[in-house]
Parts: C-alpha cells; sequence; structure tokens
C-alpha cells in the first residue's frame, strides 16, 4: 500500500465542486482547503506505485478543475517490506512509468 500527503491545486472557485466530485474516489481523503480555496489536502491510498500515478490520473480527467496533484509526503513502508522479502523486484522501483523524472541510467 502506498499512502501520501497530497495538495491537489484547483482552479480558483471551484472549491464546493471539486470536494463534491472527490466522493466518488474511496481511495481519497480529504481534509481541509486553503484559506484562498485554490489547494486542497488529501491523503490518497493505492495499491502501489503504478496504481497512485493511474489514481492522480484519473483525477485529473474526471475532475477537470484539478490543475495539479502535488505528493507533500509518501509512504512506501509497506512496498520496502515487499521488496526485503522478495515479493516485489527492487528493479520495480526505478522504472520510468514509476519515475517519469528520475535520472537514474544504473541500478
Amino acid at each position: 500500500m502506498v499512502i501520501t500527503g497530497s495538495i491537489l491545486l484547483i482552479e480558483p472557485g471551484s472549491e464546493q465542486q471539486v470536494r463534491q466530485d472527490l466522493k466518488g474516489f474511496p481511495e481519497v481523503t480529504y481534509h481541509v482547503q486553503s484559506s484562498e480555496g485554490t489547494e486542497l489536502v488529501v491523503n490518497l491510498e493505492a495499491e502501489d506505485q503504478g496504481a497512485l500515478e493511474v489514481l492522480c490520473s484519473r483525477l485529473k480527467a474526471d475532475i477537470p478543475d484539478i490543475v495539479e496533484v502535488a505528493h507533500v509526503y509518501i509512504n512506501f513502508e509497506e512496498e520496502i517490506k515487499k521488496i526485503r522479502t522478495s515479493k516485489v523486484d527492487s528493479e520495480t522501483l526505478f522504472k520510468p512509468e514509476y519515475d517519469s523524472q528520475s535520472s537514474h541510467t544504473e541500478h
């Protein structure tokens, strides 16, 4: 399981609609909005890094007022345990589809 603390950057004036639309995503827990109403603090839960990327893409596609999803922290604790017990290949973490901004050239 991957759990994030994230900020949803949204269009000004859309906070009520976005909060309503988020109810259709059980993987998202809403916490608070900024005083300007252009940032929402949420937790996202996904099975793994790939599922997290799919969730973020779905959020942006299904809720057009979401401009960007910015992760403040990501908890990979369970993923680390899987690697240590050989249930997940550690090379998976360096695949480009999981880390599009990675500069890793060697593993």
